[in-house]
Protein backbone atom coordinates (compact mmCIF):
# COMPACT_ATOMS: atom_id res chain seq x y z
CA UNK A 1 0.00 0.00 0.00
CA UNK A 2 1.47 3.39 -0.95
CA UNK A 3 2.32 5.82 1.80
CA UNK A 4 0.23 8.96 2.23
CA UNK A 5 2.12 12.14 1.40
CA UNK A 6 1.41 14.71 4.10
CA UNK A 7 2.40 18.38 4.07
CA UNK A 8 2.74 20.07 7.47
CA UNK A 9 3.14 23.87 7.41
CA UNK A 10 4.93 25.33 10.43
CA UNK A 11 5.14 28.97 11.45
CA UNK A 12 7.76 28.68 14.17
CA UNK A 13 5.35 28.85 17.09
CA UNK A 14 4.95 26.14 19.71
CA UNK A 15 1.29 26.02 18.70
CA UNK A 16 2.11 24.89 15.17
CA UNK A 17 3.82 21.78 16.56
CA UNK A 18 0.40 20.50 17.66
CA UNK A 19 -0.04 19.31 14.08
CA UNK A 20 2.80 16.86 14.65
CA UNK A 21 1.25 15.53 17.86
CA UNK A 22 -1.96 14.90 15.93
CA UNK A 23 -0.07 13.26 13.07
CA UNK A 24 1.69 10.83 15.45
CA UNK A 25 -1.64 9.96 17.08
CA UNK A 26 -3.32 8.99 13.81
CA UNK A 27 -0.51 7.82 11.50
CA UNK A 28 2.22 5.30 12.08
CA UNK A 29 5.78 5.80 10.86
CA UNK A 30 5.28 3.24 8.12
CA UNK A 31 2.06 4.85 6.82
CA UNK A 32 3.21 8.32 5.76
CA UNK A 33 5.85 10.46 4.11
CA UNK A 34 5.91 13.85 5.84
CA UNK A 35 7.14 17.12 4.38
CA UNK A 36 7.60 19.91 6.89
CA UNK A 37 7.37 23.33 5.28
CA UNK A 38 8.31 26.71 6.71
CA UNK A 39 7.52 29.74 4.59
CA UNK A 40 9.77 32.76 4.94
CA UNK A 41 7.38 35.55 4.07
CA UNK A 42 8.65 38.55 2.17
CA UNK A 43 7.47 41.67 3.97
CA UNK A 44 7.45 45.16 2.62
CA UNK A 45 8.23 48.31 4.62
CA UNK A 46 5.19 49.44 6.56
CA UNK A 47 3.33 46.15 5.99
CA UNK A 48 3.73 44.95 9.56
CA UNK A 49 5.53 45.93 12.72
CA UNK A 50 8.13 43.24 12.18
CA UNK A 51 11.89 43.38 12.22
CA UNK A 52 12.65 41.22 9.17
CA UNK A 53 16.29 40.45 8.52
CA UNK A 54 16.78 38.40 5.34
CA UNK A 55 20.24 37.32 6.49
CA UNK A 56 18.73 35.58 9.51
CA UNK A 57 15.62 34.22 7.77
CA UNK A 58 17.24 31.04 6.45
CA UNK A 59 18.78 30.25 9.83
CA UNK A 60 15.49 30.75 11.63
CA UNK A 61 13.68 28.60 9.07
CA UNK A 62 16.25 25.85 9.50
CA UNK A 63 15.81 25.94 13.28
CA UNK A 64 12.02 25.68 12.95
CA UNK A 65 12.28 22.70 10.61
CA UNK A 66 14.96 20.92 12.65
CA UNK A 67 12.94 21.27 15.88
CA UNK A 68 9.84 19.93 14.17
CA UNK A 69 11.70 17.00 12.62
CA UNK A 70 12.91 16.08 16.10
CA UNK A 71 9.28 15.89 17.25
CA UNK A 72 8.55 13.16 14.71
CA UNK A 73 11.86 11.35 14.78
CA UNK A 74 11.65 7.98 13.06
CA UNK A 75 9.16 9.15 10.44
CA UNK A 76 10.18 9.60 6.80
CA UNK A 77 10.64 13.40 6.87
CA UNK A 78 11.63 15.99 4.30
CA UNK A 79 12.22 19.63 5.21
CA UNK A 80 11.36 22.51 2.92
CA UNK A 81 12.07 26.21 3.43
CA UNK A 82 10.48 28.47 0.82
CA UNK A 83 10.24 32.24 0.39
CA UNK A 84 6.89 33.81 -0.52
CA UNK A 85 3.34 34.29 0.64
CA UNK A 86 2.51 31.48 3.09
CA UNK A 87 -0.91 30.43 1.76
CA UNK A 88 0.22 30.65 -1.87
CA UNK A 89 3.38 28.63 -1.24
CA UNK A 90 1.54 25.98 0.79
CA UNK A 91 -1.15 25.56 -1.87
CA UNK A 92 1.40 25.42 -4.69
CA UNK A 93 3.53 22.84 -2.89
CA UNK A 94 0.49 20.71 -2.05
CA UNK A 95 -0.61 20.63 -5.67
CA UNK A 96 2.77 20.30 -7.40
CA UNK A 97 4.17 17.88 -4.82
CA UNK A 98 1.29 15.43 -5.20
CA UNK A 99 0.36 15.57 -1.53
CA UNK A 100 -2.66 13.67 -0.22
CA UNK A 101 -3.25 15.86 2.84
CA UNK A 102 -2.25 19.06 4.61
CA UNK A 103 -2.24 19.10 8.41
CA UNK A 104 -2.30 22.56 10.03
CA UNK A 105 -2.90 23.96 13.49
CA UNK A 106 -5.90 26.24 13.94
CA UNK A 107 -5.08 29.91 13.95
CA UNK A 108 -5.78 31.93 17.05
CA UNK A 109 -5.58 35.28 15.28
CA UNK A 110 -7.94 37.89 16.66
CA UNK A 111 -9.15 41.28 15.51
CA UNK A 112 -8.39 42.80 12.11
CA UNK A 113 -6.21 39.87 10.99
CA UNK A 114 -9.23 37.57 11.35
CA UNK A 115 -11.27 39.86 9.08
CA UNK A 116 -8.51 39.89 6.46
CA UNK A 117 -8.15 36.12 6.73
CA UNK A 118 -5.55 33.81 8.17
CA UNK A 119 -3.21 31.49 6.34
CA UNK A 120 -5.25 28.51 7.53
CA UNK A 121 -8.50 29.99 6.22
CA UNK A 122 -7.01 30.65 2.78
CA UNK A 123 -5.51 27.18 2.56
CA UNK A 124 -8.79 25.50 3.55
CA UNK A 125 -10.75 27.61 1.10
CA UNK A 126 -8.48 27.04 -1.90
CA UNK A 127 -6.89 23.63 -1.37
CA UNK A 128 -7.37 20.85 -3.90
CA UNK A 129 -6.33 18.25 -1.30
CA UNK A 130 -7.77 17.34 2.10
CA UNK A 131 -6.88 19.74 4.91
CA UNK A 132 -7.01 18.69 8.55
CA UNK A 133 -7.17 21.51 11.06
CA UNK A 134 -5.83 20.66 14.50
CA UNK A 135 -7.12 22.63 17.50
CA UNK A 136 -4.52 24.43 19.61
Amino acid sequence: MPKLKILVPLDGTEKSLHSLVWLKKFFGKEDVEVTLIHVVEALFPGQLEYDYNPENAEGISSQVLDAAAKEIEGYNVKKLSVHGSAPDVILKQAKEGGFDMIIMTKSSVKGIARIIGSVTTKVVRDSEVSVTIVPE
